[in-house]
C-alpha cells in the first residue's frame, strides 16, 4: 500500500458510487465521453502519424536515385537531410515544451501544426538539397513541439486504467504513418521515380486533416488547475468529458509554478535521466537502421530484394507496436521495456556475425530486432507523461524527446559513414551496444506506473532516498 509519507494530496479519495473513472462504471462511460476521448486520441495521434510519415517520406525519396540526380544530393547532403527533421525536433521539444507548460496546451497545439503544413507545401517546390534540409529542419521544430504537447494533453484527460492503451495508440500511429509513407515512396520509386516532389510534399494531406480535427478542442483541466484556474477546469471536465471532478484524481492536482530547473532537482533528476536514456537507446538504432534499411539489407546480402525487404521490415515493426499496445495495460510498462531491449541487443549482435551466417538467418535476426523494437516503441509516448507532474510535464516530455532526437540524428548521420568505413559487422555491434545500455538502464530505473494516477506517478516526494518510488513507495492499488 502507499505510505502516508509518500501519498499525494487527494490520493485517498474514493469516487462517488457509479463513477469510478472518466469512462464511467467498468471503464466504458457515456457515448459523449467515449466520443471526446476518441477525437482527442485522433487529434494527438495525428501529430505522431505525421512525424512517422514525414520521416519515411524523406527516407523513401532519398532511397530513389531521381531526387539525388535532380537536385544534386551528395553523400554529405544525404546525411544532413536524413538528420534535418531530427535536429529540428530536438530544438522544438527542448524550447517549446517549456513554453507549453507556461502558456497552455491548446494554443501551441494549433500553431505548431500550421507551421508544419506550410513547410510541407513548400517541399513540393524545392530545387536544391539545402532547401530540403532547411524545410526539414523547420518541420522538425513543429514535430518536436507536437511531441511535447500531444501526448501530455491526452495523458491529462485519459482514465487511469486505460491510460497506457490511449497513449500507446499514439506510438502505433507513428508506425502507421511510417509504413504508409514508405509504401507510397516505394510505389513512386518503382513506377514514377521522377515524381519524388509528391513524396516529399505528401505529409501536407494528413496535416490538413489533423488541423480540422483539432479545431475547438479544450484546454487541459490539469494544466488549468496547476495555474489556479479550478473553475475553468471543472467546467471542461463536466461539459467536455461529461463526468464529475470526483471520477479521477482531478481534485488531487494543485497549483504549482512552472520551473524548468525542477527537472534537474533531486526530486526529478533520476526520472529525467531515465526518460532521456531509455528513449535514446530505443530510437538511435531504429532511426538509423530503418532510414538506411535498404542499404543494411543489401549489406546482409538481400541484393535486389532490399527495397521490398525494407517495406516488410516497417510492417514487422508495426506488428510489434500493436503487440506492445495490447500488453501495456495488462503486464505493465517495465516488462515490455526491459525484455525487448535486451532482445534487440542480442539480435543486432547476431546480425554482426553476418560473414559467418547464412543470409536468411541474418535477415530473420534483423527482422527480430524490428519486432522487439516495435513492442517497446510505444513506451516513449507513455513513461515521460507519467513520471513528471503537470507543472513540468511538457517540459519533461520535450527535454526527453529532444535528447532522443540527438541520439537519432547521431545514428542517421553516422551509420552510412560507419557502413562505408567499418562495415556491417562493427556497425551492428555499436547499435547492439546502445540497446544493451538501454536494457541495463531500464532494469535499474524503469518504474511500474501501471494503474497509478498521474498525481501519484508524478508526485514530488515519490523519489525516496533509497530508490525510485516504484520499488519503495508506491504499489499499485487495486
Amino acid at each position: 500500500m502507499t505510505t502516508a509519507a509518500h501519498e499525494p494530496r487527494g490520493a485517498g479519495r474514493t469516487s462517488p458510487p457509479g463513477t469510478g473513472s472518466p469512462e464511467g462504471p467498468g471503464g466504458h462511460g457515456s457515448p459523449g465521453t467515449r466520443r471526446f476521448l476518441r477525437r482527442l486520441t485522433v487529434a494527438t495521434g495525428g501529430g505522431m502519424f505525421i512525424d512517422g510519415f514525414v520521416f519515411a517520406s524523406v527516407a523513401s525519396a532519398l532511397a530513389g536515385t531521381a531526387m539525388a540526380r535532380d537536385i544534386g544530393v551528395t553523400s554529405t547532403w544525404n546525411s544532413l537531410i536524413s538528420s534535418s527533421t531530427l535536429i529540428g525536433t530536438f530544438f522544438g521539444g527542448l524550447c517549446l515544451g517549456y513554453l507549453t507548460d507556461k502558456l497552455g496546451r491548446r494554443p501551441m497545439f494549433t500553431i505548431d501544426l500550421s507551421v508544419f503544413l506550410a513547410c510541407a507545401v513548400l517541399m513540393f517546390f524545392v530545387t536544391a538539397a539545402w532547401q530540403v534540409f532547411a524545410l526539414g529542419l523547420i518541420m522538425g521544430l513543429a514535430v518536436g513541439a507536437d511531441y511535447s504537447i500531444g501526448s501530455p494533453l491526452l495523458a491529462e484527460f485519459a482514465p487511469t486504467k486505460k491510460r497506457g492503451n490511449y497513449l500507446g495508440i499514439l506510438e502505433i500511429l507513428w508506425n502507421v504513418g511510417y509504413v504508409v509513407a514508405y509504401l507510397l515512396g516505394y510505389l513512386v520509386n518503382t513506377n514514377w521515380p521522377g515524381a519524388w516532389h509528391y513524396t516529399l510534399a505528401a505529409s501536407a494531406v494528413p496535416a490538413v486533416a489533423c488541423l480540422l480535427i483539432r479545431h475547438g478542442l479544450p484546454e487541459s483541466p490539469r494544466w488549468l488547475i496547476s495555474k489556479g484556474r479550478q473553475e475553468e477546469a471543472a467546467r471542461i471536465v463536466e461539459e467536455d468529458l461529461g463526468v464529475s471532478m470526483d471520477t479521477e484524481d482531478w481534485r488531487a492536482e494543485h497549483a504549482e509554478e512552472t520551473r524548468y530547473r525542477d527537472l534537474f532537482s533531486p526530486d526529478y533528476l533520476r526520472r529525467t535521466v531515465f526518460t532521456c536514456v531509455f528513449w535514446i537507446c530505443i530510437v538511435l538504432p531504429y532511426f538509423a537502421l530503418t532510414f538506411f534499411q535498404p542499404t543494411v539489407l543489401r549489406a546482409i546480402g538481400l541484393g535486389g530484394s532490399a527495397l521490398a525487404g525494407a517495406l516488410l521490415g516497417t510492417v514487422i515493426a508495426l506488428i510489434g507496436a500493436a503487440t506492445g499496445w495490447w500488453l501495456v495495460d495488462r503486464v505493465g510498462r517495465r516488462t515490455i521495456l526491459i525484455w525487448p531491449m535486451f532482445v534487440c541487443a542480442l539480435m543486432l549482435f547476431v546480425v554482426s556475425l553476418d560473414s559467418v551466417l547464412p543470409v536468411w538467418l541474418a535477415t530473420v535476426c534483423f527482422f527480430g530486432y524490428l519486432f522487439s523494437y516495435g513492442i517497446m516503441s510505444i513506451l516513449p509516448g507513455i513513461y515521460p507523461d507519467e513520471v513528471f507532474p503537470t507543472s513540468i510535464r511538457t517540459s519533461g516530455v520535450g527535454l526527453s524527446s529532444a535528447a532522443s532526437r540527438i541520439g537519432a540524428a547521431m545514428g542517421t548521420f553516422l551509420l552510412p559513414l560507419s557502413l562505408d568505413h567499418l562495415g556491417l559487422s562493427w556497425s551492428m555491434v555499436f547499435m547492439g551496444a546502445v540497446s544493451l545500455i538501454g536494457g541495463v538502464t531500464s532494469l535499474m530505473w524503469a518504474p511500474e506506473t501501471n494503474n497509478l494516477q498521474l498525481t501519484q506517478t508524478g508526485h514530488r516526494e515519490a523519489d525516496s532516498g533509497k530508490g525510485w518510488f516504484v520499488k519503495e513507495a508506491l504499489v499499485t492499488q487495486r
